[in-house]
């Protein structure tokens, strides 16, 4: 019988999730250092557990992201964030800090604000491609029924496909123009790459990540690479997880080759 496999979560949920949670611990160290005042304990009222508690966290965050995506913006980024997440307190109210240290929080707030517009296109097309990948990848596991073996490191041949190479080549950039993979073009085929993992816009060779090979004379090749594999809960069946990507791809060729290109669209977001 089908089912519908589950993919592991983006590292990308953990932010909303971390951040809801340090409001929850502010409201909780915050009360703590009331009821302390209150007994006549001298403690500060700024929640500086708290702060340096999220402050890590963004750290942390930026470092796990560089391992998975190995795109250098993410742990910068993250480290950013956590020190200017660190100096908070010294904005808050009835804290004394010397002027020095208001200047630096807000000269690393503006640091912020001009690395994430600098690197704009870099973010905004990692996230499109990393988006529309798992996509692929929860659309490519909803026909598989079998987890009877596991992954192997051997291309899988998807046979042969119909189109002119100019066909091939406006479909190609249909694909790309809309974030679902990064092309490498050969003189005798077209790499189209994908990953949940490492980031495509960092790779320089397409069989780096997962990716199907469309061959000028029409035949087609399908790899699925090991960290993307491990992403899925259960142990697929891998011929099949192949075979699913063929068929995949081979449909949106022919919905492209039929002026539905709508439908590529349509399709990929259905996938849950």
């Amino acid at each position: 019988m089908s089912y519908r496999s589950k993919i592991r979560m983006s590292i990308g949920w953990i932010y909303p999730i971390g951040i809801f949670s340090s409001y929850i611990f502010i409201i909780i160290e915050s009360a703590l250092r009331r009821m302390l005042r209150y007994d006549g304990i001298d403690v500060i009222g700024v929640p500086y557990f708290t702060i340096v508690l999220v402050a890590l966290m963004f750290i942390v965050l930026g470092i796990i992201q560089w391992f998975r995506y190995r795109n250098w913006i993410y742990p910068v980024l993250g480290f950013l964030i956590g020190i200017t997440t660190g100096q908070v307190s010294f904005i808050l109210p009835n804290h004394n800090a010397p002027v020095i240290f208001m200047v630096t929080y807000f000269s690393c707030f503006i640091i912020i604000i001009l690395f994430v517009l600098i690197n704009w296109n870099s973010f905004y097309s990692h996230e499109r491609f990393e988006i529309n990948s798992r996509r692929l990848f929860r659309l490519a596991s909803e026909r598989i029924y079998k987890t009877d073996d596991g992954y192997t490191e051997r291309p899988y041949s998807g046979g042969k496909t119909e189109c002119t190479k100019d066909e091939l080549l406006g479909f190609v950039r249909f694909l790309h123009g809309n974030y679902i993979v990064k092309p490498f073009y050969y003189e005798s085929y077209v790499c189209l790459s994908f990953s949940m993992n490492t980031s495509l816009i960092v790779i320089h060779e397409g069989k780096e990540v997962s990716h199907v090979i469309f061959g000028y004379d029409g035949t087609v090749t399908v790899k699925v690479s090991d960290k993307d594999y491990r992403d899925y809960h259960e142990r697929l069946s891998f011929d099949q997880l192949c075979a699913s990507f063929t068929d995949i791809f081979k449909r949106f060729l022919d919905y492209y080759k039929e002026g539905l290109e709508s439908r590529i669209m349509i399709e990929l977001k259905s996938a849950k």
